[in-house]
This record gives C-alpha cells, structure tokens and sequence, in this order.
C-alpha cells in the first residue's frame, strides 16, 4: 500500500477504519449480550430486550462520537469516549425500564455492562496498534501544511514530526515565507488565502494548520474556510499554549469569538487525597502480590556478592524534604569511591551519570536492572509517603543545587517510581527533555493520567528500553 495523497485518500481511510471499528463494537456487543442471554438466562427472557439494549449501545457509541476520526490512534478520549458512551446506554436503557415497567433481568448490568465495556476497550486497542503499525509504515497519513510565523511553524512541525508515529500526520509542505511581517500583518489578505490554497492544492494536503490567525483579519480567515472546506481538506488552529493539557482549557463564546480558558497548574485538596490514595493501594498491594519475589531477590543478591542486601541513598522529595529511597544493591559496596574515575565515560544526558556497561554493576544488578527489579523495594517508600507511585524522578542533593527556578517545580510533587521520564525513553532521555516531561507531569496530573503511565510503565520495562 503507497502513501495516500490529498483529501480523497485521507477520507477513504478515515471511512475505511471508522468501518472496522463499527464492526468490530456490533460484534463484541452481540457476542456479550448473546452470551450473557443464551448461557446465564438461558433464554427465559424476551429476547427483544436483549436486542434492544444492543441496538441501543451500537448507537450510543455512534451518537457519543467515539469513532471520530480527530481521535482515534492517540490520547485518551478515543477510551473515555467508549466508556462514556457505555454508561450513557445503560443508563438510558434503565430509565426506560422504569418508564415501561419492562422484566430486564439484572445480569445485563452486573455482567453484561463490565465486559462489554472491557471487549470494546480491548477492541479500540487492537485496533489502535494496527493503526499505529501502519503510520509507522508511512500508510493512513495525513499530509499537513502549516502556515504561520516562522518560529511557530518550526515548533509545530517538530512537535509533528517527532510524534508522527503516534498522531499519522506527515508534514510535507509548509508556508511561511513572505506570508508574515515583522508586524505581524500581511500586504494583501486575499492574496495570501490564494497563495495558502495553492500550496495546499500542489502538495495535495489534507489538513492546514495554522499556528496564530492574528496576521489575518477575520473575514480572511473565514474566506480560506469556505475554500478549504470546497476541497475538503480540514482546518485546526494551533494556539500558542504548549504544555498545557486539554483537562485544563475551556472554549467559551463571547459575541461569537472564541476564548479559551487556561486554568492554573494546581492540585486540589480532593486530587491530593486521590492521589494518596492510590499510591496506598497500589504500594501496599504491590508490596503483597511481590513479596515471595522480594524474598528471592533478596537472598539472590546476598550470595552473589558481599554486602547489605538494600542500597539506601539520599534524595530530596517534595518541597525539598529528604529521604532515605530504598533500592536492591545492583553495585559493589564501594561503587561511589569509584564513582569520579568513570565520570568522563557517562553516556548519561550531561546531568545524571549513566553507563551501559558500568563495570561497578554486579552480575544479578546487570539483571535486576534490566528488569527494573531493583526498584521494587521504593513501594515501601511510597507507603510511608516519601514517594508516589507515578511522579518526576527522585533527584540527588547535588543535582537539585543546580536546578534553575524552572527545574526547581519539579519538586512540587512527591518524587515517583514511575513517570513520563520512564515511559517515554528513561536513560535515553536528555536532560532537557527529561525536565520538560516532569513539569509537564507537574502541571497537569490526573488520576488516569497515572492509571495510564503505570500500564505503559509495564509495556516499557518488558520491552527493556532506556534501561541500564
């Protein structure tokens, strides 16, 4: 299969895909309901019901947008939508329950709503792996062009393109020269929306993107609209708010212009109790299902070398407090005296020291490490509330000395086993990038924000990337 061109063959595979998804939703929800009434009610129920709620659920999750194709392959709505949409249906469905006073028997709610829910989730995510194979293959693209301020263009297009494995989109024309003033202004409104068609026409792109619209008057932006719209290549306005997740910004409409809303980077009193409370299950639950492993691990780095069994070392938590984090030994007793004599052969990101082949490392820390086992004994630490379970990585004294005032907000957070840092490459991370992923973090938690880095925490340690 060849790369699409233009907007036919972006909306050939966007019809193509919301196809499978529908058919794949209409076969979990009948293979569920039809289970859930052949073996557990074993048809003592008017089966109409059943084919009811059915009918009901396939278009709820038409209705509720959950196959919109601005969503699928990347974020978290694609899911909260699905689910949304599920409850939204049995809610719905009970209701008319009531209202005609009809005999549903309760398995449709006690089994028929949690497995349903968890088919068409798993589906989405099968889906959504295929989907992101074929991006990585150069196929279901969509072919951008970004028009806007130099600088802002740039930033676009690397933000695009390092992500074009997870977003689809191919960047392959842009337009900014002689299309902005040093006042920001342009010569000629028309002539710029023709030559912004143009260009579209030519590179046979399916999306614009303009990163500000102030440089064109609104009655230009609404002409380039109606122009794009006649060849049906869509529009998306790119507002300078890097780093802010969507939870905290809100469209309102004031006399017909659009505002947006950013609220502040702060946690509530009720998000710190989540939070806390999730690392506490977690944490001890963990520490519960692992404990024989711990036990194995334990005796394991004892035989092969000398040494205490747990490695504890200082690190500076929120707000700058310190405490003692717990690691299994993966090193010789002695590893920090030696420390200094392998500083010039870091491999690190020019802040944290990292070797690949650290000859301080032991042989079951070579593998501990690898496996991320030696981290295991830091949910004790999570439990007495040094740490979180999800959280920016747990800093050294001497490095948080060298922080600026930026980095310096990492520490408004409780310091984590897991992260963004983790997940999104760990030890191969720069430094920069590293601090722009913990602030991130900072600035915009959510509890299935953290839900989602553990799992994708597990899908990393099993594939062993950026560890050593």
């Amino acid at each position: 299969m060849t790369a699409p061109s233009g907007p036919a063959s972006a909306r050939e595979w966007h019809n193509s895909y919301g196809m499978r998804l529908l058919v794949t939703d209409i076969a979990i929800i009948a293979g569920v309901l039809g289970a859930v009434h052949g073996l557990l009610l074993q048809g003592h129920h008017p089966v109409g019901v059943t084919l009811g709620l059915g009918a009901l659920w396939v278009l709820g999750l038409s209705l509720g947008r959950s196959r919109d194709w601005k969503q699928i392959g990347a974020g978290l709505t694609e899911y909260r939508r699905v689910l949304v949409g599920t409850f939204v249906t049995f809610g719905v469905f009970f209701v008319a329950v009531v209202v005609f006073n009809l005999d549903v028997p309760r398995e449709h709610t006690i089994v028929s709503l949690p497995l349903g829910a968890a088919g068409l989730l798993l589906g989405r995510h099968l889906w959504r792996r295929y989907l992101l194979d074929r991006w990585r293959h150069g196929e279901w693209t969509h072919r951008v062009v970004v028009v806007g301020d130099p600088r802002k263009v740039r930033h676009v297009v690397s933000a695009v393109e390092g992500s074009k494995t997870s977003t689809g989109a191919t960047v392959t024309a842009t337009y900014t020269e002689g299309l902005v003033h040093a006042d920001g202004g342009v010569t000629d409104p028309g002539r710029t929306v023709a030559r912004i068609i143009d260009v579209v026409t030519r590179s046979a792109a399916d999306l614009v993107m303009l990163t500000e619209t102030d440089f064109l008057p609104p009655e230009s932006v609404r002409e380039l609209g109606w122009a794009l719209e006649a060849l049906n290549v869509n529009l998306v306005v790119v507002p300078s708010l890097s780093e802010i997740a969507g939870s905290r910004i809100e469209s309102h409409m004031v006399g017909g212009v659009p505002m947006l809303y950013v609220a502040y980077p702060r946690m509530s009193s009720m998000g710190r109790v989540t939070k806390r409370a999730f690392d506490i299950v977690v944490s001890a639950t963990a520490l519960l299902l692992l404990a024989p492993l711990l036990l194995v691990i334990a005796v394991w780095v004892k035989l092969d070398s000398s040494g205490p069994v747990l490695f504890r070392q200082e690190r500076v938590g929120i707000d700058h407090s310190r405490f003692s984090m717990l690691k299994f030994r993966s090193m010789v007793v002695d590893a920090e005296k030696h420390l200094s004599m392998l500083q010039t052969l870091s491999e690190g990101n020019g802040v944290l020291f990292k070797m690949r082949k650290d000859p301080r490392v032991t042989r079951v820390g070579a593998v501990l490490r690898r496996l991320s086992f030696d981290e295991l004994p830091q949910f004790y630490n999570v439990l007495r509330g040094d740490m979180s379970v999800v959280g920016p990585r747990p800093p050294l004294p001497q490095e948080v000395e060298a922080y600026d005032d930026t980095t310096h907000r990492r520490m408004l957070v409780k310091p984590g086993i897991t992260g963004l840092w983790q997940v999104a490459g760990r030890s191969d991370l720069s430094w920069e990038e590293s601090v722009r992923l913990d602030l991130y973090y900072v600035e915009n938690w959510s509890l299935m924000g953290d839900i989602v880095i553990v799992m994708r925490t597990a899908q990393a340690v099993v594939g062993g990337s950026g560890a050593y």
